[in-house]
């Protein structure tokens, strides 16, 4: 399908754009690689060794700095931003570029139909800040009595729910979205007229919608890692090798690659995996940690047999451009070139580059229940709001799926509401494919291979058509797509064989993996890390973030992971420290007893 003139012209601006903003980051990037050698000084010995910077690693090596006297170091592969790249609007600009890994899935055999070679793109963050540098900054607790679950009974609810809260109090950075479009009014208008309620799920977790929570600063996205003021304690640009573990099973240190250098660094009292759902397993893979019949394929000397790498899963989602309107929503590709709006941004922390993307979030049973299994994220805006001139590339979408479908968008708005399957029944694998730490891991999710996520997504779908089918969305002009999903034209348009296959083509990760390093008792078989965050059968080697959580939780899995990284700290760490304390006070009341 060809373009209007118009339309044409719009590609060519923002392509101009993004070019100058691809660019910049280039500079970004390399100026960091070059000067980062001048102040990142690597001492051969630390008590903590901490591999990766994103919301967990950050968040522990804050507590180590502000409340202990240990000596820690932070091992980050990717560079350090700016706070260009903090604008909240520019965070899909960094998908498929320097500061992101730039993982994609396998061809997957039911999903990613509508994707190049069928592979669905898996964005995630290499720069201080990791992910949280990328992501919609949506802040939500999820189901307390879930992570009750997960330990066993180890914590309260109200333990979790006391970690929840310190978390947000004080290490946290969280604000309302400073900045609402036409359509974030009227989702809340079609809630309350479908008799749902707008209540703020963190106190209360069930089905609602509410304005999303946002890990921002006065408008400017707010990571973990800005707490992280002492720059000789962070490394940057140096990749994690693998693990050096004794003939004792007892974890001494990481051997790491930087400019060409290879350094061996040693841990005192520990060291702490956080690199993510699809790093941690790669780096525990190469150390010899992980399925026996692997790492014989692949020679690597097996330390512990365990199942690392296994039990993926992730928030599976669909519905790019499904909606659509007749006028503007008040956000778009011309609002973030409007002088105006740099303005708001730079001098009140408003206006719409405070956006971050999500600007409401629900939460509904499709089971009659009071627990949610369907997550909604309502975006203002669709794929084809920039013409083609880089969302389309970052997400993989083929051509023939952009001209028939998502161009015919053009002389529309088109918007998303994403129904995101909140707990997948399909589980997936990472996996290393040599024994070189450069090659990226295989990620094969397996995508809605059980039916049953299949079935759940309809009835999300269902319920999109259900909102716009109210009296507050047909008022701004709210239609679903009238245009046939090609490869799904033999279906009768929005019946469930017709979202069935559309869902399939058009199949979306909402960025949320973990699992692939489950946390549990180590009698249980699927288990990799213990209660306590530590690898099961070597001593002082732990596994912190999203890739520890036996399952999804019921939400966004940014504050969880937090949540969960407080929690280790005051579990290990902070119970050192308590020990040594009181040991101290019992050595000085002691003294006092002899001198008296």
């Amino acid at each position: 399908m060809k373009m209007a003139p118009i339309h044409l012209f719009q590609f060519y601006l923002y392509s101009l754009c993004i070019h100058i903003f691809t660019i910049f980051v280039y500079l970004t990037y390399y100026s960091d690689l070059f000067t980062s050698s001048l102040y990142n000084q690597i001492k051969p010995h630390y008590d903590y060794i901490i591999v990766g910077s994103g919301t967990a690693g950050s968040l522990i090596a804050h507590r180590i700095a502000t409340e202990t006297n240990f000596t820690y170091l932070v091992i980050e592969a990717g560079g350090s931003g700016n706070a260009i790249l903090d604008i909240p609007v520019f965070g899909p600009l960094l998908h498929r570029s320097v500061f992101d890994w730039q993982f994609e899935t396998t061809p997957q055999e039911q999903a990613c139909y509508a994707m190049k070679d069928k592979k669905c793109r898996l964005p995630q963050g290499k720069i201080v800040g990791g992910s949280a540098k990328l992501n919609n900054m949506v802040h939500v607790r999820g189901n307390i009595s879930h992570y009750v679950t997960w330990f066993q009974g180890k914590y309260s609810k109200r333990y979790i729910t006391e970690q929840f809260k310190q978390v947000e109090k004080n290490i946290l950075h969280l604000d309302n979205i400073r900045y609402k479009s036409i359509l974030a009014n009227s989702i809340l208008k079609a809630a309350r007229e479908l008799s749902y309620n707008n209540t703020d799920v963190n106190k209360e977790y069930g089905e609602t919608f509410m304005r999303s929570r946002v890990s921002q600063s006065h408008g400017k996205r707010w990571a973990t890692s800005e707490n992280l003021k002492y720059t000789s304690n962070l490394v940057t640009h140096a990749l994690v090798e693998k693990v050096v573990i004794d003939k004792k099973n007892i974890a001494r240190g990481v051997i790491i690659s930087r400019k060409g250098e290879k350094y061996m660094i040693t841990a005192k009292k520990g060291v702490i995996i956080s690199a993510g759902t699809f790093n941690t397993p790669k780096i525990l893979q190469l150390s010899g940690i992980g399925p026996r019949k692997l790492l014989d394929s692949l020679d690597i000397p097996v330390v512990q047999d365990l199942p690392v790498g296994y039990n993926l899963q992730d928030h599976v989602t669909t519905g790019l451009d499904l909606v659509t309107f007749n006028k503007s929503l008040d956000i778009g590709p011309d609002d973030m070139l409007n002088l105006i709006n740099v303005f708001k941004y730079y001098v009140y922390g408003r206006g719409p580059l405070t956006s971050p993307g999500c600007e409401v979030v629900g939460f509904l049973s499709t089971k009659n229940d009071t627990i949610p299994d369907i997550q909604f994220m309502v975006l203002p805006v669709g794929l084809s709001s920039d013409r083609g001139a880089y969302l389309k590339n970052g997400l993989g979408v083929t051509e023939e799926v952009w001209n028939n479908y998502f161009v015919s968008t053009f002389n529309q708005h088109a918007a998303t509401i994403l129904p995101i399957l909140l707990h997948p029944k399909s589980r997936g694998s990472v996996q290393i494919q040599s024994k070189d730490h450069l090659i990226p891991p295989l990620i094969d999710p397996k995508y809605l291979t059980d039916e049953e996520d299949v079935n759940t997504l309809i009835k999300g779908l269902k319920f999109v058509k259900k909102f716009i089918d109210t009296k507050a969305m047909s008022d701004i002009g709210a239609v679903l797509n009238p245009n046939h999903f090609p490869g799904c034209h033999k279906y009768k348009l929005f019946s469930d064989p017709y979202f069935k296959c559309y869902l399939k083509h058009l199949t979306l990760t909402s960025y949320h993996p973990v699992g692939t390093c489950s946390m549990g008792l180590p009698r249980d078989k699927k288990s990799v890390v213990n209660l306590s965050f530590e690898v099961i059968g070597v001593k002082k080697l732990y596994v912190v973030d999203g890739s520890v959580l036996p399952t999804l939780p019921g939400g966004n899995i940014n504050a969880v992971i937090a949540m969960m990284a407080n929690l280790f700290f005051e579990d290990t760490i902070g119970y050192e420290i308590y020990c040594r304390n009181r040991n101290k006070l019992l050595e000085y009341l002691f003294l006092m007893c002899l001198l008296n």
